[in-house]
């Protein structure tokens, strides 16, 4: 329980915060460590005015209103915990036990999360489970089709979504072209698999900030095929307009068709 202490506002008598404070799992990002935590409400304490993170070692120490509270100037490279107590004017609470260990490193590289290599045809691949501790995620794909068709993207599985796209597209023979429109469902993300029997349709996506719940999610691809110098390549961007929830599932569809056997599909993390 909280003592009572002389609060340096006024000679006033004011009991530090008794909420007891639990650490979550932290997210290492570069010379940073987000801190997420839980505090009960302070039964007999003072009011809870900030909350205060300790690093081991270090001990660099930053307050914040709520969760998380982000800890910068760490090394890269080095392990560290972190303890996290209430605070108001008069000073800290009991601190919570130490945290798991984390390492902030520099984020500059993509990471793999999955890769899905087809032996034989499918019409829809599945990316589930995506972890959270990513600033985005790049999708990058080789396909070939049954029929000439488009690849789209969904996330988690929503068919009620609206993607607003903007499309840009140049041929072999310097013709450009450039669309804007709504897609219902899903969102084009390459265009025109299957022209051959031989001919393969590549394309890298990247869907940023993709657990940011504050905002929708900006996906922008660069795709395109090659029939000797009869292809295009195209540049597609766009939004998941009508969500701003947090992606933990990523479809990626044939509009007709199935993709062939040796398409290859591979999911990317990206800390920067």
């Amino acid at each position: 329980m909280a003592t009572n202490r002389v609060s340096p506002k006024k000679g006033k008598v004011v009991d530090i915060p008794d909420a007891v404070v639990t650490i979550g799992t932290p997210t290492a990002g570069d010379a940073s460590v987000s801190v997420a935590f839980t505090a009960s409400t302070p039964a007999t304490g003072g009011p809870v005015q900030k909350y205060t993170a300790i690093s081991s070692p270090d001990s660099i120490t930053v307050s914040g209103s709520t969760s998380p509270v982000v800890v910068t100037g760490l090394t890269n490279g080095t392990a560290y915990t972190f303890t996290v107590a209430a605070a108001n004017a008069t000073g800290n609470g009991v601190f919570s036990s130490a945290s798991a260990s984390t390492t902030p490193a520099t984020q500059t590289s993509f990471e793999s999360i999955s890769t899905v290599a087809l032996s034989s045809s499918n019409g829809t691949i599945t990316f589930s489970s995506i972890p959270s501790t990513y600033k985005h995620l790049q999708i990058r794909m080789f396909a070939t089709g049954s029929t000439t068709a488009d690849a789209y993207i969904r996330f988690n599985n929503d068919s009620t979504a609206t993607y607003f796209c903007h499309q840009m597209r140049g041929g072999g023979g310097g013709t450009a072209q450039g669309y804007s429109y709504a897609t219902q469902n899903q969102m084009v993300i390459t265009s025109n698999i299957g022209q051959s029997s031989t001919s393969f349709s590549a394309a890298v996506c990247d869907v940023l900030d993709y657990q940011n719940t504050n905002k929708n999610k900006t996906i922008r691809s660069l795709n395109g095929y090659d029939l000797n110098g009869s292809g295009e390549a195209i540049f597609w961007s766009g939004a998941w307009n009508n969500s701003s929830s947090a992606v933990s599932r990523i479809d990626i569809i044939m509009s007709s068709g199935t993709f062939g056997s040796n398409s290859h599909f591979a999911l990317y993390g990206i800390k920067g």
